[in-house]
């Protein structure tokens, strides 16, 4: 029952971070009402749910430090779900809600992911020291943390050369009114690449410190996708910092990075289905 609830808190805030998007391109008062108000009916009654189920999970189904790992991560989820409702309206141009709901929605999804695996006959995590399971857990948080601001810069990227191909060819479309100048495009990108390139660094640290000898394939394939990754951003900013970069290369790489993290967490999850 509990995770069954748990669930259907993380499908409304999927609905509410949905609705939240459409709101905000809607031209007509009336529509962008109506998805306003659902996201934010979605949004606390997701709330309402995760709260009630988490404090029945931590009560009855915590068993420290075994399920630590899938705790902190609901915890986390819930506390960002909190920042996004008591985000007063000065700091939404600073700190983007959706990011943060976004990385709220990663969060419950795999500590649901985790919890449901720890049930089964094989554990997933065969060190249960309280060392490694808070490292374990710090390092899914980093790392989550750095995909998703990684994520937001290549979204950046992409709409920036969508943006500058338009213009140079003087093809306007009403869709690009939507949609912010190249300056601000450009810095969305910079700063997310380097606050995903700082959390990346730190959640590879974190992943060798607790490796265990893990020589598979799917752990090969990550380790070097998630260096790639590294390696592309770090050279990234460098160039950048010292402007040796085109505008369309300073759009590319970050697309480019992000696609090899994303084959890093790929393969990060199918190594858990196994």
């Amino acid at each position: 029952m509990l995770i069954a609830g748990t669930w259907t808190a993380l499908l409304l805030y999927i609905i509410s971070g949905i609705s939240g998007i459409y709101f905000s391109t809607r031209e007509k008062p009336s529509e962008s009402l109506l998805l306003k108000w659902l996201a934010v009916a979605a949004m606390r009654t997701a709330w309402c749910i995760h709260t009630v189920t988490l404090l029945g999970l931590l009560w009855s189904k915590a068993v420290w430090p075994e399920t630590f790992v899938s705790d902190i991560l609901n915890v986390l989820a819930w506390c960002s779900m909190v920042v996004v409702q008591a985000l007063p309206e000065r700091l939404l141009s600073l700190v983007n809600p959706f990011i943060i709901r976004l990385f709220a929605i990663l969060l419950l999804g795999l500590s649901l992911i985790i919890s449901q695996r720890q049930v089964m006959p094989d554990v997933m995590v065969i060190e249960q020291t309280w060392l490694f399971q808070v490292l374990l857990g710090t390092h899914i948080i980093i790392l989550l943390a750095g995909y998703v601001m990684l994520g937001v810069a290549c979204v950046a990227s992409i709409i920036f050369l969508y943006q500058e191909h338009h213009l140079k060819t003087k093809l306007l479309t009403s869709i690009m009114i939507r949609f912010p100048a190249l300056g601000t495009l450009d810095r969305i990108s910079w700063q997310g690449s380097l606050w995903g390139f700082l959390a990346l660094s730190i959640g590879i640290l974190l992943g060798i410190i607790i490796n265990k000898g893990d020589t598979t394939l799917l752990a090969d394939i990550r380790f070097i996708s998630s260096i790639s990754a590294w390696s592309i951003f770090g050279i990234l900013l460098l160039l950048r910092q010292m402007k040796a970069l085109k505008s369309l290369w300073i759009a590319i790489w970050p697309i480019a990075g992000f696609v090899l993290a994303l084959v890093s967490l790929v393969t990060e999850l199918l190594r858990i289905k196994q």
